[in-house]
């Protein structure tokens, strides 16, 4: 899926590209601009997913999912950049418009690409749901981002083609950067919000569920949650009758890890027992 994404984003690149020789429109350049960001941003997506799939070692005991979420931070700074680069390179056509050149099949070929990064938005927007990785939703969301964005550009090229008003070139590829950096702030606030390990009330939610359900205990408290990749780490305090034994408290905890690993997959239960002595205490 990731090689995928790298791959259709260097045809795409290359097709945007053609369209922007062509016309020598600002506004397809900036749109070329952006495919080299998504371009770099499959690279890291497919590195990261690569890197996360590693098995825990000496050196990373709880795994390598937080790769996902760099990926995710990097690329928020790459779309940064881009959009930068966009303004730059549209200021001096602001001031100075410049008509086009063969724009009827520049727009044609900017469709196909298009309809190229629209195709593989949707599996990829499919592939994240079933593997519940950030990584391909943060690519497949950008991929999105520019179908919009590239539509919007064609159809002002083709408005500024008819009426002769060649100034939408420039304030075209300046939404187009508004665009992203509206984006950027998206992905970079979804990968910081991971990275402080915030809680997963849904997840939560349906363990206290699961747990009132269960018998054999007196109590449960301390429920924390967090999410790390595709993985969710859990912990929680179960309390004992005091003459329970250890190999009851045992059997207990691994009926309740059981039971919510079939409900919630990828998850990675951590149980403290006590008994109700220490919470008299």
């Amino acid at each position: 899926m990731a090689k995928l994404a790298v791959i259709g984003g260097l045809i795409v690149f290359s097709i945007k590209l053609m369209a922007y020789l062509i016309s020598g429109s600002v506004a397809l350049l900036s749109d070329a601009l952006e495919s080299i960001v998504n371009i770099v941003a499959s690279i890291m997506m497919l590195a990261s997913i690569y890197i996360s799939m590693k098995p825990a070692d000496e050196d990373h005991k709880y795994g390598h999912q937080r790769a996902e979420n760099i990926s995710c931070l990097v690329e928020g700074l790459l779309i940064v950049m881009a959009a930068l680069l966009i303004v730059l390179a549209s200021i001096d056509r602001l001031f100075d418009p410049v008509s086009f050149n063969d724009i009827d099949l520049a727009i044609v070929i900017s469709l196909i690409a298009t309809g190229m990064n629209g195709g593989l938005s949707y599996i990829l927007m499919k592939g994240s749901r079933l593997s519940m990785s950030i990584a391909l939703e943060g690519d497949a969301k950008h991929l999105f981002s520019d179908v919009l964005s590239s539509l919007g550009i064609v159809v002002g090229l083709f408005l500024a083609s008819v009426t002769g008003w060649y100034i939408l070139d420039p304030i075209l590829a300046l939404m187009v950067a508004a665009l992203l950096i509206k984006m950027a702030y998206g992905v970079l606030g979804r990968s910081c919000w991971d990275l402080m390990d915030h809680s997963c009330p849904e997840s939560e939610a349906l363990i206290e569920r699961i747990l009132k359900g269960q018998e054999g205990f007196l109590q449960y408290h301390d429920l924390k949650t967090r999410r790390v990749g595709d993985k969710i780490y859990a912990e929680m305090h179960i309390c004992l009758e005091a003459d329970r034994t250890i190999a009851q408290g045992h059997e207990l905890t691994d009926r309740i890890e059981e039971v919510l690993r079939h409900e919630i997959p990828g998850i990675i239960v951590i149980i403290h027992l006590e008994t109700e002595k220490e919470i008299v205490a």
